[in-house]
């Protein structure tokens, strides 16, 4: 089976087209509810290192807190404003602070010092204040983190929402992705993943990618016409409320105190490393569709009892889209003299992501700037 879904990872992203440098496939693909919250969630993921992402099998962490995981353990030692003044203007601006009744709010601290520093150290005002603010904002940055675990804990906001991203499947056009098992390569050595492609599901969702029916089926000569009514690339921005691109770019770039605390709770390759770091990777969009029409043969000769099995399990969502029935989703099973045709139909206005454009976080956070990373909004 991982056969079979290697040589249709091959044709899907010749035909969309989806670049092998970044495409990975996911399964099941269930219509994505109408909410803004039901689109983030798909986002707010860290893919694992494969061609197809089970979504059933395979564990990922969520992005946000592996972002927000390492923002909190990073620091701005006060010792860099020291820096900046100098010991004895740092004394000076004590003891101005120690008078002020009221103190005030640590939001305001650099425009008060700049204030200061204008009349008595106008040399150090626009350093000072400089290296004042990025202790202030690292601090607001990790309070704002912490509101987000609750109770109850808040979803993690993400630019765009369902209406959007419905308005630009409205205005995409139709794809078609047409497959043959026996014509297809099945070399993917040269992908983003140096052909690694796991978890793979079996002939319907749920079912093993070494089950006899699901190795039967692989085996035989298969083919697919799926017709998509709509295709889409949805680029994925992190709401910059919460997101700090330059703050984890920092953290990624060096493996040092600062910006990493002297003794932190998590450390670079607990965040970042080969083997086992939990923010490797990031989606930096999603492939999504709308009004899907998938028609399989296969000529793989199923006996009779092997026939009922397929049919009482197609609810469930068959290969290779996985869409389970219900919400305008029809699966349906039929057989000619055991020759295998399964069609998936799902509606408009219902859409699939079936896929993501994914990136070694090296990557993501690289380039002159978050746009360059992401692909066109378009096939």
């Amino acid at each position: 089976m991982t056969e079979l879904q290697n040589r249709w990872y091959n044709a899907v992203q010749k035909s969309l087209p989806a670049s092998p440098s970044t495409t990975q496939l996911i399964q099941p693909a269930p219509p994505l509810a109408p909410s803004d919250t039901a689109l983030w969630a798909r986002e707010n993921t860290v893919p694992p290192a494969s061609l197809t992402f089970n979504r059933q099998v395979a564990e990922s962490a969520l992005f946000f807190e592996a972002y927000a995981a390492v923002i909190q353990v990073l620091s701005v030692p006060e010792s860099t404003f020291v820096t900046a003044i100098g010991p004895g203007i740092h004394q000076e601006w004590l003891k101005y602070l120690r008078g002020l009744t009221p103190r005030p709010d640590e939001d305001r601290l650099p425009d008060v010092f700049y204030a200061w520093a204008m009349t008595y150290h106008p040399d150090v005002a626009n350093e000072g204040a400089s290296a004042l603010r990025d202790i202030v904002r690292l601090g607001a940055l990790q309070r704002f983190l912490r509101s987000y675990q609750g109770p109850p804990p808040r979803p993690a906001e993400y630019l765009g929402g369902s209406r959007e991203l419905l308005g630009m499947l409205r205005d995409s056009p139709p794809a078609t992705v047409s497959f043959g098992s026996a014509t297809t390569s099945g070399d993917v050595s040269g992908t983003w993943t140096g052909g690694v492609n796991k978890d793979c599901s079996g002939l319907w969702a749920g079912a093993g990618r070494s089950d006899a029916i699901t190795t039967g089926f692989a085996r035989s000569a298969v083919t697919v016409e799926a017709e998509l009514g709509a295709y889409a690339v949805w680029p994925v921005n992190p709401d910059p409320r919460w997101y700090d691109s330059s703050r984890l770019h920092e953290a990624y770039a060096k493996r040092t105190s600062p910006p990493w605390a002297s003794q932190p709770q998590l450390h670079w390759d607990m965040a970042f490393g080969e083997k086992s770091g939990r923010l490797q990777r990031a989606i930096a969009s999603l492939l999504v569709v709308e009004g899907l029409t998938s028609v399989v043969t296969s000529d793989a000769a199923f006996t009779s009892g092997d026939q009922q099995v397929i049919k009482a399990e197609a609810a469930a969502g068959l290969w290779p889209f996985f869409v389970p029935t219900g919400d305008g989703v029809t699966n349906k099973a039929d057989f000619d003299k055991g020759r295998t045709r399964l069609e998936t139909t799902t509606p408009m206005g219902k859409p699939l992501v079936i896929g993501a454009h994914v990136l070694p976080i090296g990557r993501y956070l690289g380039g002159s700037g978050e746009c360059a990373l992401r692909p066109p909004a378009g096939p």
